[in-house]
């Protein structure tokens, strides 16, 4: 439900409203963050903020589907957590958002989708309350479908009319369920129009350009990487280089350009967590990328050349000088029967 398929359709003639990115952060207090801390040593505290929010997003999925209004405010203090966490090293949470299983997809898909917002949104120089609602945002957009049936969201086919119109409404559910919980106009917009796509092509109001909100366009993008790249009951994840290559290719008609180019660079070609084959044969999980690697990021191999358990993993670092051991290709989270979990 998350690819961008089986859009509205919209005129060749929709003229698109855009503003230049930087006109837009003109008027916002722009921040300057450096890497302050390593990956192993944020990866401890990252993890913390990261199964609060879990438990405390299970607490707030019993009560949406009780019928009950969630008490948002209880998340608060740990998207607060995580949000520093991902100001002094974004690479721990990264990493985190790329372990996510099969079986609990929904509430795996909605943390991952409000780390790689704030994680966008550090990219771009918001401040630390913007990190701060585009984290919230993220997590809340697909609140909504909580509300949905089970056997829409485990269908392992693909929808047909009535059911891609019943899915979509999992947005009037989560402005419905968000009611009263004094969120920010901004959150309540990234609620309403995340998939309303920069053609125009999208819903609920076929918005085109810069007439999308900033966080609804931020958490399109990052909305449509996540499902791509996970696991789900109708699709099998890509690998982030080929969902990279895809989201490069809807620049300027499905999401904003100088968006997706926010994006790329925020997360890099090896994310940590990456699942990558060597030239020798061996593979490897990436365990630490920062701008400026490119494609030297240090790896931690876990499978020897005929794709054996290690019984000890070897750290190693890519050099780039020619005939040394690189990476041959990316492999999707789940190559070789791996479980996403175990390598962390």
């Amino acid at each position: 439900m998350n690819q961008p398929i089986h859009q509205t359709p919209v005129a060749e003639t929709h003229k698109i409203n855009s503003l230049p990115l930087s006109h837009e952060l003109m008027h916002r207090d722009g921040a300057e963050y450096s890497i302050s801390t390593d990956i192993s040593s944020e990866l401890r505290v990252a993890t913390l903020a990261y199964l609060s929010i879990q438990q405390e997003f299970n607490r707030i999925g019993k009560a949406v589907k009780n019928h009950e209004k969630p008490d948002i405010k209880r998340i608060e203090p740990f998207i607060e957590a995580l949000v520093e966490s991902i100001i002094r090293n974004p690479a721990a949470a990264v990493w985190l958002a790329r372990l996510k299983s099969k079986s609990s997809y929904a509430h795996r898909h909605s943390i991952s989708c409000a780390i790689l917002c704030c994680v966008m949104g550090r990219q771009l120089g918001l401040d630390r309350s913007e990190l701060f609602q585009l984290a919230l945002a993220g997590l809340l957009i697909d609140i909504g479908k909580l509300h949905m049936p089970d056997r829409l969201l485990r269908k392992s086919t693909d929808l047909n009319s009535d059911e891609r119109a019943e899915a979509r409404q999992h947005i009037e559910h989560g402005l419905a369920i968000l009611e009263d919980n004094h969120l920010s106009s901004d959150i309540i917009a990234a609620v309403h129009y995340h998939h309303e796509r920069y053609n125009g092509c999208g819903y609920p109001e076929q918005l085109t350009g810069t007439d999308i909100p900033l966080y609804a366009r931020i958490a399109g993008i990052v909305d449509c990487y996540d499902a791509m790249t996970s696991p789900r009951y109708y699709a099998t994840p890509i690998p982030h280089s080929e969902a990279i290559l895809k989201m490069a290719g809807w620049r300027s008609r499905l999401f904003q350009k100088e968006l997706v180019d926010t994006f790329i660079q925020a997360i890099g070609l090896y994310p940590p967590g990456s699942l990558v084959e060597l030239t020798n044969g061996e593979v490897a999980v990436v365990s630490d990328y920062r701008a400026g690697m490119g494609r030297k990021p240090k790896l931690t191999v876990i499978l020897d050349v005929n794709k054996r358990r290690l019984t000890q993993k070897k750290v190693i670092s890519i050099s780039g000088k020619e005939g040394s051991i690189d990476i041959a290709r990316n492999l999707p989270p789940d190559a070789y029967n791996l479980d996403p979990e175990a390598l962390f």
